[in-house]
């Protein structure tokens, strides 16, 4: 047997031995869906949170099974994790159709069974969709702005204490201000509700980045910038290859902290003044208390903040894959 068919052949099998480890725990992840399952289809809900139709419904169910045995199966050395919030999912799932879609044991007009909340991913798909494109453009316009101009000036204030001494301090005082706070003049001044939300975003998210930039060069290995002076570098090329290499790791943990406040910040600007995005959706139908599209859209935000911070997750764990912590990303979090 070559060296490569043993590599292969030992991980087949350390991947079934740590599956089989963790079997019981995983039996009960599949029984409570498939009881979750078997509940939906086999039992009628309450004639007060009827549903049309539970096919999309059911098909979530079955999705969930499908999405949790290819995470366990190809993502094996997290299965603890991977199990654990997938039994989190499932019992709440569980107990959504149980009390509320078969016995009723709240009031079903405000809270509506899971039948009856996923049947709108299926009626309104158009303009939820629309929704989606709507706010990620708008997220993704102020963040990204607010990236391309935080970091060059983060690492330049680091760098030159002049221009510390003045731009910490500002920052400092103005970071803490919430973004919303504008909101009422970006309104008045700027000519469309998209390019005041940009505004928004730009400004929640510019300052955590910045004081996450200052904060990283800060925090630069001094012995590693007096050997690049020797060298002679220019400034340019003392921050380029020096700085910021070296203030990358707290450079994403200010973006990170700049993203989360960017959702709040259009959630809550959507919710005030606009005509379409996932914000809009729910404060849309909350005025017509139509529960059933209010979770939905609430379901639906938090897939999409969960799809985009995974992706931002990705990036940080590639650029900073030389980190010994942030470039193991959670393998180092399961490791203590």
């Amino acid at each position: 047997m070559t060296s490569e068919n043993k590599f292969v052949s030992g991980t087949v099998t350390g991947r079934f031995s740590t599956i089989s480890k963790n079997s019981l725990r995983a039996g009960i992840v599949f029984a409570i869906l498939l009881a979750t399952l078997a509940l939906t289809v086999a039992l009628p809900d309450s004639p007060e949170q009827a549903a049309k139709d539970n096919s999309v419904f059911v098909a979530v169910i079955l999705l969930l099974m499908v999405i949790y045995w290819a995470k366990i199966y190809l993502n094996y050395e997290k299965i603890v994790t991977t199990t654990d919030i997938f039994l989190i999912i499932s019992s709440g799932l569980f107990l959504w159709e149980l009390l509320l879609g078969k016995f009723a044991l709240l009031d079903s007009f405000i809270f509506p069974g899971p039948a009856k909340v996923f049947m709108v991913f299926q009626t309104d798909t158009e303009q939820m969709a629309d929704g989606v494109i709507s706010s990620m453009g708008i997220l993704f316009a102020g963040y990204f702005l607010a990236l391309a101009l935080a970091i060059p000036i983060g690492l330049y204030a680091g760098w030159k204490k002049r221009l510390f001494d003045v731009a910490y301090p500002i920052a400092k005082t103005v970071s803490p201000i919430p973004a919303t706070v504008y909101l009422p003049y970006s309104i008045v001044l700027l000519p469309t509700f998209r390019a005041s939300s940009i505004f928004l975003i730009f400004i929640g998210a510019f300052w955590p980045i910045l004081v996450g930039c200052v904060n990283g060069v800060f925090s630069a290995d001094p012995r590693l910038i007096n050997s690049a002076r020797t060298l002679g570098l220019s400034d340019y090329q003392m921050i380029r290859k020096i700085l910021l290499p070296a203030a990358l790791p707290s450079i994403f943990s200010g973006a990170m902290i700049g993203l989360i406040l960017s959702f709040i910040t259009l959630t809550v600007a959507e919710m005030i003044a606009a005509t379409s995005g996932l914000g809009w959706y729910i404060q849309y139908y909350h005025q017509f208390a139509n529960y059933d599209k209010v979770i939905a859209g609430m379901i639906l935000m938090i897939l999409v903040v969960i799809g985009v911070m995974n992706i931002f997750d990705r990036i940080q764990k590639h650029f900073l894959r030389w980190h010994p912590v942030h470039g193991q990303g959670e393998n180092s979090a399961s490791s203590h």
